[in-house]
């Protein structure tokens, strides 16, 4: 695996510019995540930008980027072959597919590509069909060479993800991610009040954006103040999940 993520769990927060990143935001933070809301579900930054955050941070801390809302196989693969030289840990590409086919043709161009950076799919909890197909045969991205896989929803304003997926389903779908040795992250605009039962679940990585945005609104600023409430929180869901069960 090219990138591997030591810790159990993993937090992910989404920046929307450079303007946000400090080194105090980055101590409550595994996984500085660089995606543009103004621009999408996975809107993406500008190239120079991307450039500046990896000069400035990557040797502090693992940095992802999203490839933004492409939907288009040919954009996806032109995308990810400017975002390959830039030196991410990983780059998360959307996958909006209605049918096996569609998703057998996106992840084998993919996978063709044979990007040195860790490639992240984001499915989107809304399509029922991903929502299937992820029960009935997840080994797919394995079988493609991807190491992770993002559950994430794409319009905001329908709920987040636990409006979509029940406890039993995540639950199901992460246990038989086990044996393949494929990573899960959660996210969706997900909230303090998910984290508890969420932890339980043991995902590899849980990302937030609007829950530690002012507000609540994730278009507007990260607070510190709520990132630190965010990242205590999973602390001592994870403790409280070691005492009650073992879990980790």
């Amino acid at each position: 695996m090219k990138n591997k993520l030591e810790k159990n769990l993993n937090i992910l927060i989404s920046f929307k510019s450079i303007n946000e990143i400090s080194e105090e935001c980055l101590s409550y933070v595994d996984i500085l995540d660089l995606k543009n809301p103004d621009k999408g579900a996975i809107g993406s930054w500008e190239i120079k930008n991307l450039k500046e955050v990896v000069s400035k941070f990557s040797s502090k801390i693992k940095i992802s980027a999203t490839l933004g809302d492409e939907k288009e196989v040919y954009k996806i693969l032109e995308k990810l072959e400017l975002f390959d030289l830039l030196k991410l840990d990983y780059i998360k590409f959307g996958v909006f597919v209605e049918n096996e086919n569609g998703l057998n043709r996106l992840l084998k161009s993919v996978s063709d590509l044979r990007c040195k950076t860790e490639l992240v799919p984001v499915v989107f909890v809304e399509n029922s069909f991903i929502r299937k197909y992820l029960i009935s045969d997840i080994s797919i991205f394995k079988k493609y060479g991807f190491n992770f896989l993002l559950l994430d929803t794409y319009l905001k304003e329908l709920g987040n993800l636990s409006d979509f997926c029940s406890r039993n389903y995540l639950t199901n779908l992460i246990n038989n991610s086990l044996d393949l040795k494929l990573n899960i992250g959660l996210a969706g605009k997900l909230n303090i009040s998910n984290i508890p039962q969420l932890v339980n679940l043991k995902p590899k990585i849980m990302g937030f954006r609007s829950a530690v945005c002012e507000h609540e609104k994730r278009n507007l600023k990260i607070s510190i103040t709520k990132l630190k409430k965010l990242h205590y929180s999973i602390i001592s869901s994870k403790r409280h999940a070691m005492d009650t069960a073992g879990a980790w």
